[in-house]
């Protein structure tokens, strides 16, 4: 009788375990944008991630007071790491005849918010932009956040990675801008 209670409670166990979710791993979108390029070069610093960003899920806002995660969709890499590649990407190939700038902050938002009117996803970039070689301490050519949000097409965490990667894209267009600006 042991045995067969035994036997049962461990095809249990092997049944829930073989029956529980996969998970999902996605990556930002790593190939340029069409807009991609600067007339300078930029490198990324030192970049904090917000806490609630260290998990390795996909963020979902639910309200101002509410957050949670996709169950089954998760980065395949630290946002750090994947913030920096895509950033990398974006700000093109390092040319030493140009001046370098660096920039340095924290990611404070890279999440999908739910809204009556549809899921949006959202990215939300503190950054400060000095020229290399200038103390951290200094201050800087530029302290600015920038902040883009973009209707998500589709429910699913692919189509929230996708719109998150685009975000992205923006904010690289638009601190190319402000460096070029400088010029």
């Amino acid at each position: 009788m042991k045995k067969l209670i035994t036997i049962v409670l461990l095809a249990g166990l092997a049944a829930g375990c073989a029956t529980s979710p996969s998970s999902n791993l996605f990556t930002l979108d790593m190939a340029p944008s069409e807009a991609a390029g600067s007339p300078v070069n930029i490198a990324v610093g030192r970049l904090r991630i917000a806490e609630s960003l260290h998990n390795k899920r996909i963020l979902i806002k639910k309200s101002p007071t509410e957050i949670e995660y996709y169950a089954a969709a998760q980065w395949a890499a630290s946002l750090d790491e994947l913030l920096r590649e895509k950033l990398a990407s974006e700000f093109g190939p390092v040319d030493t005849a140009r001046q370098t700038y660096v920039l340095s902050g924290a990611l404070q938002a890279f999440e999908q918010v739910d809204m009556e009117s549809g899921n949006v996803a959202h990215v939300k970039l503190a950054l400060e932009i000095r020229k290399q070689d200038v103390s951290q301490y200094a201050t800087p050519e530029i302290a600015k956040t920038y902040e883009v949000t973009l209707l998500v097409k589709g429910g699913s965490a692919g189509s929230v990675v996708k719109a998150l990667s685009t975000c992205l894209e923006t904010a690289a267009r638009d601190i190319v801008a402000d460096i070029a600006a400088l010029q």
